[in-house]
Formats: C-alpha cells, sequence, structure tokens
C-alpha cells in the first residue's frame, strides 16, 4: 500500500518541481551585478591590492583556483597574495575576448583572454600574450563570490591542429 502512495507523492514533486529559463530581465540583473563584481575583481588585480582581491574570493572549502599549473585552497590563494602583491605595482589587461555565461539568478562565468602586463616594483616586467582567465561565481549572502578560477597562457600546440578547426 505505501508503495502504491509513494509512486503519485514522486510524481507529483516531479511535476511541480520546474526548472525554468531564465527571462530577459532575470539575465539583464545578473549581467548588471556581474558587470560590477568582474570589474572589482580586475580592478583589485591592476592595482595588487590583496586585500580586495581577496574580498571577491570565496572562502570556502570547495573554493578552488587554478593558476601556473597548481590547485589553490582560499588560504594558499591569501598567501600567495599577501606574498606576491606587494611585489607587484600594476598588471594590465588588454582585452581580445570576453564572455559573461549566466547559468542562473545566483551564479555566472566569465572568460577572458588577451594579454596580460604584470609591471614589478623592481623595474622588471612579464607581458603574457594569450593569457586566459575563466572565473565562475556565485552569489551567497547577497555577495558575488568567486568560487573557481583558473589562469593560464595559451602555448602553442606541438602538433598541427588546422584540421579540428
Amino acid at each position: 500500500m505505501k508503495m502504491k502512495l509513494l509512486i503519485p507523492i514522486l510524481l507529483l514533486m516531479a511535476a511541480c518541481t520546474s526548472n525554468k529559463p531564465m527571462t530577459d530581465e532575470q539575465k539583464a540583473a545578473v549581467m548588471d551585478e556581474a558587470s560590477v563584481v568582474v570589474q572589482g575583481a580586475l580592478d583589485a588585480l591592476k592595482t595588487s591590492n590583496a586585500e580586495k582581491w581577496l574580498e571577491v574570493l570565496d572562502n570556502n572549502t570547495d573554493a578552488t583556483y587554478i593558476s601556473f599549473g597548481d590547485f589553490y585552497t582560499y588560504d594558499k590563494v591569501e598567501e600567495m597574495a599577501d606574498q606576491f602583491f606587494p611585489e607587484i605595482d600594476r598588471q594590465t589587461f588588454i582585452t581580445a575576448f570576453e564572455k559573461y555565461i549566466i547559468i542562473s539568478p545566483e551564479s555566472f562565468m566569465y572568460i577572458w583572454q588577451g594579454i596580460n602586463g604584470v609591471y614589478m616594483k623592481s623595474g622588471d616586467s612579464t607581458i603574457l600574450e594569450d593569457y586566459v582567465l575563466s572565473y565562475a561565481f556565485r552569489k551567497t549572502d547577497g555577495k558575488w563570490k568567486i568560487f573557481f578560477g583558473h589562469e593560464s597562457q595559451k602555448i602553442p600546440m606541438p602538433l598541427d591542429t588546422a584540421g579540428f578547426q
């Protein structure tokens, strides 16, 4: 008897649960917020402001940041920022491509490719061409935070990829 009741209840629950697509207004609202938070994150990097950079990162055990071939937790990113940001005078970002992917009212991705210039206080500088950033944001307690980040430099493929395009 219980099984006969369970199946209709599960079907009713499935019918009541909808995965409705976002409206254009919802997407626009997320996009407005997303562009502001992304600009804030990039401004923190441009000015080597470790405090502002860490404010946009999710201090959560499942948050992951990949940079220079290594995985970082929030604590490791904080350690890296405390070590390197004071040595960096400024960074520049020349955009070749960027894209916002609105996933839901509470999450989006930002993808960027371009030239990243890193200028050290010592006078040294590095220009990273074909640099790629990807940040996944989620809204928690009314604030957008990066819960996944990735940075890398595009390197030439060791084989002819013309046939794959």
